[in-house]
């Protein structure tokens, strides 16, 4: 073979070596591709019984979608951060990759919602947690106007703040959530909104000797709560939207609400039968939360 054939034969040895390396490269299986840690927030202490309950649906979602999107690894964060600094942490980038929340319009505008309400619409049906005693008191509340001369306990920057305050409500705001339990014990607030599917669970933590899971009466608004990523993760929003839908469409998202000790003592539903239910309206919702399709909600009123 004379040098000029060498030096062909060799540049088509590369050329085709590359070849195989770039298609090996692009063609690799996806799971090799999507090897990923995602970080979520810690629990805002041991009263925050309703951690597990999301840990568990983002498991279980990250199983269900291992085959198309890879195996991934979940962390939980060291430091125990506000609801509004962890969000902030989703929104630019750094140490938390997927939050839960309530939602409203601007949380859906500098995030990205995964619109499947994670408690099917009942963490807008609020129970009071009222200090143990009280319970007459709050027996002869029938009328929203009665309420409303009342203290409600809500968190700082919570969603549920701004809507009890829009419909003519009395909140005292506070940043940590233990603080809210304090101040209901040492009244300098009245009561303590909790939605039907996370109060109970919370009230025997905090001491069924200082507080009730008061049911008698209800506040009632659309809130959905969703996960949140990264505007720029939409493979991993993706991901949560077609695993949670398959949780919803096979009955197993209800079937662990109705089983975790977060939320199993909502059920059933049928025990709000006798309960006042004060109805209130959410101006701050989307177009596309509102819209949503009824198969994601859960009502009282049925």
């Amino acid at each position: 073979m004379t040098f000029g054939n060498q030096h062909s034969f060799f540049r088509t040895k590369i050329t085709y070596a590359v070849l195989v390396l770039i298609i090996l490269v692009l063609y690799r299986p996806q799971a090799a591709l999507s090897q990923q840690t995602i970080q979520i927030r810690h629990s805002q202490g041991d009263g925050d019984i309703a951690h597990s309950y999301f840990s568990q649906i983002i498991s279980e979602v990250l199983h269900r979608t291992e085959k198309e999107y890879g195996s991934s690894e979940l962390k939980v964060s060291v430091e125990n951060l506000t609801q509004k600094r962890s969000l902030h942490f989703v929104e630019i980038g750094k140490e938390i990759d997927l939050d839960w929340a309530g939602t409203n319009k601007e949380r859906e505008r500098t995030l990205r919602a995964i619109r499947i309400p994670l408690n099917l619409g009942l963490l807008g049906y609020r129970l009071l947690v009222i200090k143990k005693g009280r319970r007459t008191e709050f027996d002869q509340i029938t009328t929203p106007q009665q309420l409303k001369k009342l203290i409600a306990c809500q968190g700082q920057h919570w969603p549920d703040s701004d809507i009890l305050e829009d419909n003519g409500y009395t909140v005292d705001r506070t940043i940590r959530f233990e603080f809210m339990w304090t101040m209901i014990d040492k009244k300098r607030c009245d009561y303590f909104p909790r939605a039907i599917s996370e109060g109970y669970g919370e009230t025997e933590h905090f001491g069924t000797n200082k507080f009730l899971a008061y049911d008698k009466l209800l506040l009632a608004y659309r809130f959905p709560m969703y996960f949140f990523v990264n505007k720029k993760d939409e493979q991993l929003a993706l991901r949560f939207e077609k695993g949670l839908e398959t949780m919803l469409n096979d009955g197993s998202l209800l079937q662990l609400m109705k089983e975790h000790p977060a939320t199993r003592s909502a059920f059933p539903l049928t025990q709000y039968q006798n309960s006042r239910i004060f109805f209130m309206q959410n101006n701050f919702l989307t177009p596309e939360t509102l819209n949503l399709p009824n198969k994601y909600w859960l009502s009282l009123e049925n």
